[in-house]
């Protein structure tokens, strides 16, 4: 599920260090691993929550032994659960939705609650995350629904932020006003599908396309996708 966001002079790797969480989900092998730890070496890792899809707590204490100017970022969930370099942890917090605002050095990250999709995954702490990066706004909202239920993203008031690519999970996509609420709630240039198993069709993908022209998939391992 993870998503490496390069720029000229930062990166951030969001839900990338985690390992086989079940058949329906890619994760990242040993080699990519160590490309992350050696060669990548983002700037900061940021975590959505601490499903075992998403994020591993061993892979990330790892990787900030390794990387010691690293800083990570999640909900208390996931940061509770490692104990080195204390000082390199920003926790996101999650009892409103209130946008809380990070600066390192050329980037701004801002996290926010936003809630974990579906009614079993209440006491998840999902947190999505907004990077001002090269000029570019990018979204990342992490397992999240339309959930309008809560009446969720008419709080966020994401299309205030002027977002230039959203990332979402695959499914948002499928809801029968998905192309109203984007632009009512979000309106981003650009759109990356996430969270795509392996076991959906190449067809489904292209009739999506149809429907979202300047959609881009992650559905491979390293695919790389240029904006």
């Amino acid at each position: 599920m993870g998503v490496y966001i390069s720029g000229s002079q930062f990166s951030v790797l969001i839900d990338g260090l985690h390992t086989k969480y079940g058949d329906d989900y890619l994760f990242p092998t040993k080699s990519l691993i160590s490309k992350i730890t050696t060669q990548l070496r983002p700037d900061a890792i940021l975590f959505t929550h601490y499903h075992g899809d998403h994020y591993s707590s061993a892979l990330t204490e790892k990787y900030l032994k390794t990387n010691h100017k690293s800083v990570l970022f999640g909900p208390e969930q996931v940061t509770k659960k490692i104990s080195e370099l204390k000082n390199n942890i920003c926790t996101i917090r999650t009892k409103d939705y209130i946008k809380q605002n990070f600066n390192l050095g050329n980037i701004q990250i801002t996290g926010l609650k936003i809630n974990h999709a579906g009614k079993r995954h209440l006491s998840v702490e999902n947190v999505g995350y907004i990077l001002n990066i090269d000029n570019k706004k990018i979204l990342h909202v992490g397992d999240t629904d339309w959930l309008e239920e809560f009446n969720l993203f008419p709080q966020l008031k994401l299309s205030d932020e002027v977002i230039d690519i959203a990332i979402l999970p695959y499914w948002m996509l499928l809801h029968d006003n998905a192309s109203d609420l984007i632009q009512r709630y979000i309106n981003p240039d650009h759109i990356i599908a996430t969270h795509i198993s392996p076991k959906i069709g190449e067809q489904e993908l292209l009739d999506l396309k149809k429907k979202y022209p300047k959609i881009h998939f992650l559905t491979k391992l390293e695919k790389e996708i240029r904006l």
